[in-house]
């Protein structure tokens, strides 16, 4: 029975067409002789292996057959209309690389003309009679080729990187943003991430570590015997850079089909980048952290860390957790679609991988517990008079605070008598020390808070505490953020009575979004240990949670910490926008130190963004308008056109005034059959992505909205403009192809100004 070695295909096929594909392959693993395949060799070829098979009288498979023993091993490199197959088999190579011997299929081609530039309006401001904020003036494209810029030479690229001497040229002489990400798309897999790594400022070093490029010239080999050149290529299949390219299907149909029907969108089920399959499968003596910005496939390696613990440790109880219920279902789903086989658990403690929201992973231990378990848990938190109080999850936290600063003495200014300072110091220095009285208050080390607290200032702070907690205990609330370090509490006891820990491994995805006694819950969980805790973060998008340094609660991960930088979901024209939005900002990560986005670039190419400004709701409503009623016409599917607003005020105009234009719009949790563009606010669009996104109503009044920021300490004031800013370059990476961003009046402080295209309106 023939094998089948199956590279990634750089064309989109239809479904009607995919389904023919898979028939046409299965019949290809059972006999490769069946005469209704038409395996034939060509003449006149540039590689004399490749051959080409009938899927049907209008498409044509183009495949490479390696002769491996009894039976032929054939590589599928994809299928297109018969005369493009023909042309494209005529082209094509299989071959090994000769500096880092991985095999790929290189296309030979004719240099194509570049174009000198292009031309984008930009906005300033409010130009007069147009409905668009002045100042709008014309200005060519910034895009630089980094290859230039950082001297790269056709020399070098081939003989030190083993780029294909064609694709080195064409890289090189690229004058625009698409004409270069052109040719890293039709490169071999590998040649384009390395192209788009060196452009980005990365060592060549560093890139080919990254990738798993290892030079044959510097390497001494063992001797293997006599090796034909196809078996050559088939143990570099085995190679880290080639299985971002090539995956060997083997018999088993089952593969072949997952692999041909989710398509591209579907391709993390199977082809990683190299970098991504380190983290996905190594081991580390502790924690482990993984940063990357927007897109950089955090969650596809956390993912495919659940499966390989799963699968390296039978039995092992695995808890992969998130911020948001909404999160955690989508890691669900996204686990059953990487491997249907895979062991999951109906409950945290028990053999498999369980996915659950933090804050119901947290209920879950409580609810768990006995009476007396959780009496003397609420006693180690909140202190004596709680321990007896029957506590029911919930509560409005906000309003109690208002009531006790109205109610309570507290001799406090207003910037420190405020909820939003109360609520983070409640929680990262009084749950997180799981303090009971004002005297461990006085003393306790308040590291990573930014304003400084007097004696008599802490003093007055706790009398706030006290009235607060005195008013959930009346009430017999506990807050979501105290039920979480009871929950720390509890499985702290049961370790100190040997009961041993609720997981073998936790994987925290997400995780720049929890606050201090999530992460004191979390240190308990696992025991600590080898591969205990997996966490992937990117505190550019930390939209809820505090600055919090893991150091503090047992978790060190100084030396076992990595950055992933190449995005694959957003263009790189997007990219630089959202990245713009961060611009001159410090932003902490969870190591307490500094994390900034350089490095961080695209492997895919678009439309530069549109800002668009408008006089007035309706003339901005008139724009939304006019883009989804363009973009249905070009057969954009709704539920991939996103409308994001900061306010769910916002999204109730924006639904009534699309209505009256006859445009129909549906809410993200309520999407019908999935025709309608679908709306939400910018924290719900997180972990989403669409093909097309309209930010809407991003107006100096909503972004950064008033009540994030006002009132507060300068050290407070500041992190909540940090977290607008983040909110909307949150917003501003859902957007996989095209970005329109929309306001009337005054446009919002925190755009950028540069390089976006305004229309006119």
């Amino acid at each position: 029975m023939p094998g089948i070695v199956f590279a990634k295909t750089k064309d989109k096929l239809d479904n009607s067409v995919k389904s023919l594909v898979m028939n046409f392959l299965e019949k290809l693993q059972e006999d490769d002789t069946a005469p209704g395949l038409h395996i034939e060799p060509l003449k006149n070829v540039a590689d004399p292996r490749v051959r080409t098979g009938r899927v049907n009288n209008m498409w044509r498979a183009v495949l490479f057959r390696l002769e491996t023993g009894s039976t032929p091993t054939y590589v599928y490199y994809g299928t297109w209309a018969h005369d493009k197959a023909i042309d494209i088999a005529g082209r094509s190579t299989l071959q090994m690389n000769p500096v880092f011997g991985i095999p790929e299929i290189i296309e030979q081609t004719k240099p194509e003309p570049q174009p000198t530039g292009l031309q984008y309006p930009i906005s300033g401001g409010a130009a007069e009679g147009t409905g668009v904020a002045p100042g709008v003036r014309p200005v060519v494209d910034t895009w630089k080729n980094g290859l230039i810029e950082h001297g790269y030479t056709h020399e070098f690229l081939v003989d030190a990187a083993g780029l294909d001497p064609q694709i080195a040229r064409k890289a090189l002489a690229a004058l625009t943003a698409p004409a270069f990400h052109k040719v890293t798309d039709r490169a071999p897999d590998w040649q384009g991430l390395l192209v788009l790594d060196l452009a980005a400022g990365k060592s060549l070093e560093a890139s080919k570590e990254d990738l798993g490029l290892v030079d044959l010239r510097e390497t001494p080999t063992e001797p293997t015997g006599p090796q034909t050149d196809d078996e050559k290529i088939i143990a570099g299949f085995d190679k880290d850079a080639a299985k971002l390219q090539f995956a060997f299907i083997g018999d088993a149909p089952e593969a072949l089909r997952e692999v041909i029907e989710g398509g591209s969108a579907d391709a993390w089920r199977t082809f990683l980048h190299p970098e991504q399959r380190r983290y996905a499968d190594g081991s580390w003596n502790g924690p482990f952290r993984l940063s990357g910005g927007a897109g950089t496939g955090k969650t596809v390696v956390i993912l495919h860390r659940a499966k390989t613990l799963a699968q390296r440790e039978p039995g092992a109880r695995i808890i992969l957790t998130t911020f948001t219920r909404t999160l955690a279902s989508s890691l669900s789903e996204s686990l059953v679609k990487l491997d249907p086989g895979l062991p999951l658990a109906a409950n945290a403690g028990a053999p498999g991988i369980y996915a659950s929201g933090i804050d119901a992973l947290v209920h879950q231990v409580f609810k768990s517990a006995s009476a007396a378990e959780r009496k003397e848990a609420v006693k180690a938190v909140l202190g004596d008079a709680h321990a007896s109080a029957n506590l029911h999850p919930g509560g409005d936290a906000q309003k109690t605070w208002k009531d006790a600063i109205e109610n309570t003495e507290h001799g406090l200014e207003l910037e420190l008598a405020n909820p939003t300072f109360l609520e983070q110091e409640y929680v990262s220095v009084v749950l997180a020390n799981f303090l009971t009285n004002r005297e461990g208050y006085v003393k306790v080390p308040r590291v990573g808070r930014g304003t400084a607290l007097t004696r008599p200032k802490r003093l007055g702070v706790w009398k706030l505490i006290e009235a607060f907690r005195q008013s959930q205990r009346v009430n017999e609330s506990i807050s979501f953020p105290e039920l979480a370090a009871v929950a720390a509490q509890l499985l702290l006891q049961r370790a100190a009575r040997g009961q041993g820990a609720l997981a073998d491994h936790v994987l925290i995805d997400e995780a720049q979004d929890l606050h201090a006694a999530h992460w004191t819950f979390l240190r308990a969980l696992a025991a600590e240990g080898r591969d205990d805790l997996f966490i992937a973060e990117d505190s550019h998008q930390r939209i809820y949670g505090q600055k919090v340094p893991l150091s503090r609660y047992g978790i060190a991960i100084v030396g076992r910490s990595r950055r992933l930088s190449l995005n694959y979901r957003t263009t790189e024209q997007n990219l630089a926008y959202a990245v713009s939005v961060l611009n001159g900002t410090q932003i902490e990560d969870l190591e307490g130190g500094s994390q900034d986005s350089r490095g961080y670039h695209s492997a895919r190419s678009g439309p530069v963004p549109e800002q668009s400004g408008a006089t007035s709701l309706a003339d901005e409503l008139d724009v939304v308008a006019q883009h989804i009623r363009q973009w249905q016409a070009q057969d954009v599917p709704g539920s991939m056109i996103g409308i994001i607003a900061r306010t769910k005020r916002q999204l109730q105009k924006l639904q009534t005034g699309l209505a009256e234009r006859k445009v129909e719009v549906r809410d993200v949790d309520y999407p019908g059959d999935g025709s309608a563009p679908l709306y939400m606010t910018m924290h719900r669009a997180k972990g989403m992505e669409f093909f097309k996104v309209i930010l809407f109503g991003v107006n100096e009044s909503t972004v950064p909205l008033s009540m994030a920021t006002n009132g507060l300490a300068e050290a407070e004031r500041h992190d909540g403009m940090m977290r607008e800013r983040s909110l909307l370059y949150v917003a501003a990476t859902r957007a996989r192809d095209e970005l329109v961003v929309s306001w009337n009046g005054t446009p919002s402080e925190l755009l950028p100004n540069t390089n976006p295209k305004v229309s006119a309106r």
